[in-house]
């Protein structure tokens, strides 16, 4: 099992976009084993240079600050599994890390504020489409970290967290949605979306608060797997991988074909108009929900309330015959251009992220590691890690910042039941609008 997870974790993000990946030059200040020593130089004088480039080696080392702040994600097994990590860290190098707890979804526009006044942390904790909008702003710094080190993680980790030539993060998982199920209700997941709609259809009863599928139908990250199923996309990429944010596919006939689709389930009955994140959690993981649509993010949670009954599969596929193409990410740390103790943050963020830390974060989170020498042992990963197969991954130019909110308000109106296609041309208006604005 763990073989072909490790093989299946290698594949993840397969599609990402090929970005020039290099980072810092690795200077060698070793002296040459070969220089010739003339001979008027004395030993005395050999010994002096060897003398002076060992203390420049330990000037390259900066003194070690008494404290450093982190903004780990405010999720109770993630923030868990982070204060563990740090208090080996604070262990081994006798530096405080303070821990902040701050939601994951709310950190960059907190960091936009908090980073250039001064009380920003020193490293947080976001996926790689932030980076490109956090750049931009001259906000994050590349990581103090030697290149060689970047070589245990996977390649395409790596890629999402570069821009420019520069490694702006220290990828920590990798990650798609994948459908839950719940044994006890639903014994097998149907081979078509449809099939799983009608079997949602026969489970739900509204009064009783009792779903046969569920997802955040108002939450563009969920319901792209329609999207691109469909054909739709956000910004078209060349051959070489580059975006062309000129070029949105947001508005085109599949991306109408996956609104109406949706529309059509809050229309049948099937989505509570008020479906939320905590809402669909808390129905799930009391047993009421047939199936829905997450991340591995939620893994040990759910394990913990469904137990033995707990299942993850990919998505079905939709009504043209394709798969669903969910969003795929990387997290890690990002190092803020505003902290005063870059080497050691670094340091840090490589600790976090250390082949052993991936390993003890995935058994406590059930996050997918981004090191192929992690240790992934968990038959129900492999669903997640089946369906990264076709997933798609998300922009990580500065111009996908100006997609998210769009995108939202245009999924409140085809909840709404307002025409798909003039809710999406309305969406993509403005996310030209934003972009002009942003350049």
């Amino acid at each position: 099992m763990k073989k072909s997870l490790l093989v299946l974790m290698m594949l993840l993000l397969a599609v990402t976009v090929a970005l020039v990946g290099c980072g810092p030059d690795n200077n060698d200040n070793e002296p040459g084993g070969n220089n010739q020593v003339d001979e008027n130089t004395t030993n005395e004088g050999a010994n002096n240079e060897t003398n002076e480039n060992a203390g420049d080696a330990e000037e390259a080392t900066p003194e070690k600050p008494e404290s450093i702040e982190i903004w780990a994600n405010d999720e109770e097994f993630q923030y868990a599994a982070i204060e563990h990590l740090v208090e080996e860290f604070e262990a081994e190098h006798g530096i405080d890390v303070t821990v902040t707890p701050v939601q994951m979804a709310d950190q960059d526009e907190a960091f936009e504020l908090d980073g250039p006044s001064g009380i920003g942390p020193d490293l947080l904790f976001q996926p790689h489409d932030r980076l490109g909008n956090l750049t931009a702003q001259n906000l994050l710094a590349p990581m103090e970290i030697d290149e060689a080190e970047f070589a245990n993680y996977t390649e395409d980790a790596v890629n999402a967290f570069t821009l420019d030539g520069e490694i702006y993060g220290a990828p920590l998982v990798m990650e798609n949605t994948a459908l839950y199920y719940n044994k006890s209700i639903i014994e097998e997941i149907p081979a078509t979306m449809e099939e799983l709609y009608d079997l949602s259809e026969e489970l739900t009863d509204v009064g009783n608060d009792e779903y046969g599928f569920l997802f955040e139908a108002l939450n563009f990250y969920h319901v792209y797997p329609w999207m691109g199923g469909h054909g739709g996309y956000v910004f078209n990429q060349d051959a070489e991988g580059n975006y062309d944010p000129e070029d949105i596919g947001l508005a085109n006939e599949g991306s109408v074909e996956a609104y109406a689709e949706v529309q059509s389930l809050f229309d049948r009955g099937l989505l509570p108009r008020s479906i939320t994140e905590d809402v669909l959690n808390g129905l799930f993981t009391e047993g009421n929900v047939g199936a829905v649509l997450s991340g591995p993010w939620y893994l040990a949670s759910f394990t913990e309330a469904l137990g033995d009954d707990l299942g993850v599969a990919p998505l079905p596929t939709l009504s043209n015959g394709e798969d669903p193409t969910p969003f795929a990410g990387v997290k890690g740390w990002l190092l803020s251009d505003y902290s005063e103790n870059k080497y050691w943050a670094s340091q840090l963020a490589l600790h976090l992220t250390s082949a052993d830390s991936q390993s003890y974060y995935f058994a406590e989170t059930g996050e997918i590691p981004a090191r192929p020498d992690s240790d992934v042992d968990n038959p129900l990963a492999e669903g997640f890690l089946e369906q990264s197969q076709t997933a798609t991954p998300m922009p990580n130019i500065p111009e996908m910042g100006q997609v998210w909110d769009p995108m939202e308000d245009s999924l409140e109106f085809n909840a709404d039941g307002e025409d798909p296609q003039e809710v999406l041309e309305e969406a993509v208006e403005d996310i030209i609008v934003n972009i002009e604005l942003m350049q």
